[in-house]
């Protein structure tokens, strides 16, 4: 197990999960301004303009600030002004939930599908199902089901819970059963006014991102979350009341220099990144796509050994693929060009162990297939900007 190093730079909060190699497994970028972040928060808002051309509304969250919503995830949606019946219309007055930030020229996204994520457990407005994180092991999620069944908790019913990776780490309950309580009393105190308030009202506003960012790590990961930042030390021991939380304080050698977080950073933004095996990979992100090159590097093998030697850097590469696109945050549609193979045996194994590496990812990430010219195609979910654009 590692540790959670939290630190600040170019006016955002910088979080490294560092492994006992003490190279970041991975690095996330939130931001200081909440305002900018709404991510997650739920308003009431009004139909300015429905588009039935691309199926969609935008919504006015504020007198200058509009979202978009897709009426394909308008499901039963709360309207104050009126009863639904199956379509928007202009002047509605609704309430969303913000489900995707601002991207470049795009604005926020909005759903009418409500939800609360929370550190053991997300809750769905609607619907009764439990499902569990398939990164639990089947044997874990069947005693959470059979517990959470077992458990009397009020109207759980009426909502849909996912049990998140943090849940199986728990040996009591009762954290679990406590939150899944807060969310279901939210979402009843919500039926009963949201009526009552008046336009553009926010009535939940999302935990601040470093904390959501926190509780969608597992924390069998890590032992500890060391910060120098007093600010970020004070929410963390406020927020996060079982996690073993250290502030950092030494005048002589600074948390970044500790832990060479400039340097971190320099090969996380670098166009080249150096395989121990000798080769390297190419990324080069454009307007459409992501695109990853894999090369040998001056090192080369003849005969039947060249077979073996490509595989052992495809290989290596695929972790190092998975790794930066955590690291660099890239999402929608991402190409990697391997080195070529002759065996078609080698090209699925390269594809079976790619996945592998791909499904450890805590975003929604997916291998989509090898096509006739051997790029790999990768789709990974857009819910933040990439790093690079945090450090600008």
């Amino acid at each position: 197990m590692g540790k959670i190093i939290i630190t600040k730079k170019n006016n955002c909060i910088l979080l490294f999960l560092m492994d006992t190699s003490s190279r970041p497994q991975l690095i996330r970028a939130a931001s200081l301004n909440e305002k900018e972040d709404i991510l997650g928060n739920i308003y009431v808002g009004r139909v300015s303009e429905v588009i039935w051309g691309i199926n969609a509304a935008f919504i006015a969250i504020n007198k200058s600030e509009n979202v978009f919503l897709s009426l394909s995830d308008c499901d039963a949606p709360m309207l104050r002004n009126r009863r639904y019946d199956g379509t928007l219309k202009q002047g509605d007055e609704l309430v969303i939930q913000i489900s995707a930030p601002a991207l470049k020229t795009k604005q926020p996204i909005a759903t009418t599908k409500l939800s609360l994520a929370g550190q053991y457990c997300v809750c769905e407005k609607g619907g009764h199902a439990i499902s569990c994180s398939a990164k639990l092991k089947k044997e874990v999620s069947v005693s959470l089901k059979e517990a959470v069944l077992k458990e009397e908790i009020i109207d759980r019913k009426k909502y849909s819970f996912i049990l998140r990776t943090n849940a199986g780490s728990l040996t009591d309950l009762s954290p679990l059963f406590d939150e899944m309580k807060q969310f279901i009393d939210f979402f009843n105190k919500l039926d009963q006014i949201y009526k009552y308030r008046s336009l553009y009202s926010c009535l939940y506003a999302s935990k601040p991102e470093v904390v959501k960012l926190l509780e969608s790590i597992p924390v069998s990961e890590y032992e500890e979350i060391v910060t120098d930042e007093a600010d970020i030390y004070k929410l963390l021991t406020d927020t996060l009341k079982d996690t073993s939380i250290r502030f950092y304080q030494d005048d002589m050698l600074s948390l970044a220099k500790l832990y060479s977080v400039d340097t971190h950073l320099k090969e996380a933004l670098s166009k080249k990144v150096w395989l121990k095996c000798g080769g390297y990979l190419v990324i080069e992100p454009t307007e459409a796509m992501v695109f990853i090159d894999v090369n040998s590097g001056k090192t080369d093998s003849k005969g039947k050994e060249k077979e073996a030697y490509y595989l052992k850097i495809n290989l290596e590469a695929a972790k190092e693929v998975a790794r930066q696109l955590r690291i660099r945050n890239y999402s929608g549609m991402i190409m990697v060009d391997f080195i070529n193979m002759e065996h078609k045996e080698n090209n699925e194994l390269l594809l079976s162990v790619l996945d592998e590496y791909l499904r450890k990812d805590t975003t929604k990430t997916r291998l989509v297939d090898m096509t006739a010219l051997g790029i790999v195609e990768i789709t990974r979910k857009k819910e933040r900007k990439p790093l690079s654009e945090w450090l600008l």
